[in-house]
């Protein structure tokens, strides 16, 4: 199907918010309470993350046969995830953060209510998530590696509430907030992960990440 330069932006601008999960992941989830009314230099960090996603669209768009380098600093991925991107997050999933620790390592975490993901099958007793409802912080940690146009995930550490949970936990929530019609069972933590609009790797450092293209 093809879609129009506005149909692309508006598609791209829906989907961005979890690809920015899935772009700068480690896993998953240091919770940080969002305040009722963002200050003004959060809002204008985030807009300067959008205006940097603008251009990886454009890059996306238009041939070269230079590598094009565009870099996201940590500051501007949370602020955009809080204040613009806020509204476009999964049902269910809030106050999101990334941290970029080193080449590799990031944790991200958010508030997750997991009723709804408790809720969608039969759990047996041995099942840490037929225990654990609500709105709680979920935290996980790992590395990040990539090349030729696609990413690898290492999960080392999820916690709910603090508490340790094994991995599969973690697959089950990524599965769930990043499923499509055409993917149904979501993004597969322990298979690679495409990277969108042409990206080939992520150069990671300690606060950021460059978007190779």
């Amino acid at each position: 199907m093809m879609l129009s330069r506005s149909g692309v932006a508006r598609s791209a601008r829906v989907r961005q918010p979890r690809q920015l999960a899935v772009l700068v992941l480690g896993a998953t989830l240091t919770p940080v309470p969002m305040a009722q009314s963002p200050a003004p230099a959060d809002a204008a960090l985030g807009a300067a993350l959008e205006k940097k996603m603008a251009v990886i669209l454009q890059h996306a768009q238009t041939a070269s046969p230079d590598v094009r380098l565009t870099t996201l600093l940590e500051p501007e991925i949370n602020a955009y995830l809080q204040v613009q991107g806020a509204p476009l997050l999964p049902e269910g999933l809030t106050d999101p953060t990334i941290r970029i620790t080193d080449a590799q390592g990031v944790t991200v975490a958010a508030f997750i209510d997991l009723d709804a993901i408790r809720e969608q099958r039969q759990r047996s007793w041995l099942d840490p998530l037929q225990y654990l409802g609500g709105r709680m912080p979920v935290t996980a940690r790992g590395t990040v590696t990539s090349g030729e146009g696609a990413a690898l995930v290492s999960v080392e550490e999820i916690t709910i509430s603090g508490v340790p949970m094994p991995v599969q936990v973690l697959q089950e929530l990524v599965g769930y907030y990043t499923r499509t019609p055409d993917q149904p069972e979501g993004t597969r933590l322990d298979q690679p992960i495409p990277l969108p609009y042409g990206i080939s790797e992520l150069r990671l450092a300690l606060g950021e990440a460059v978007i190779v293209q």
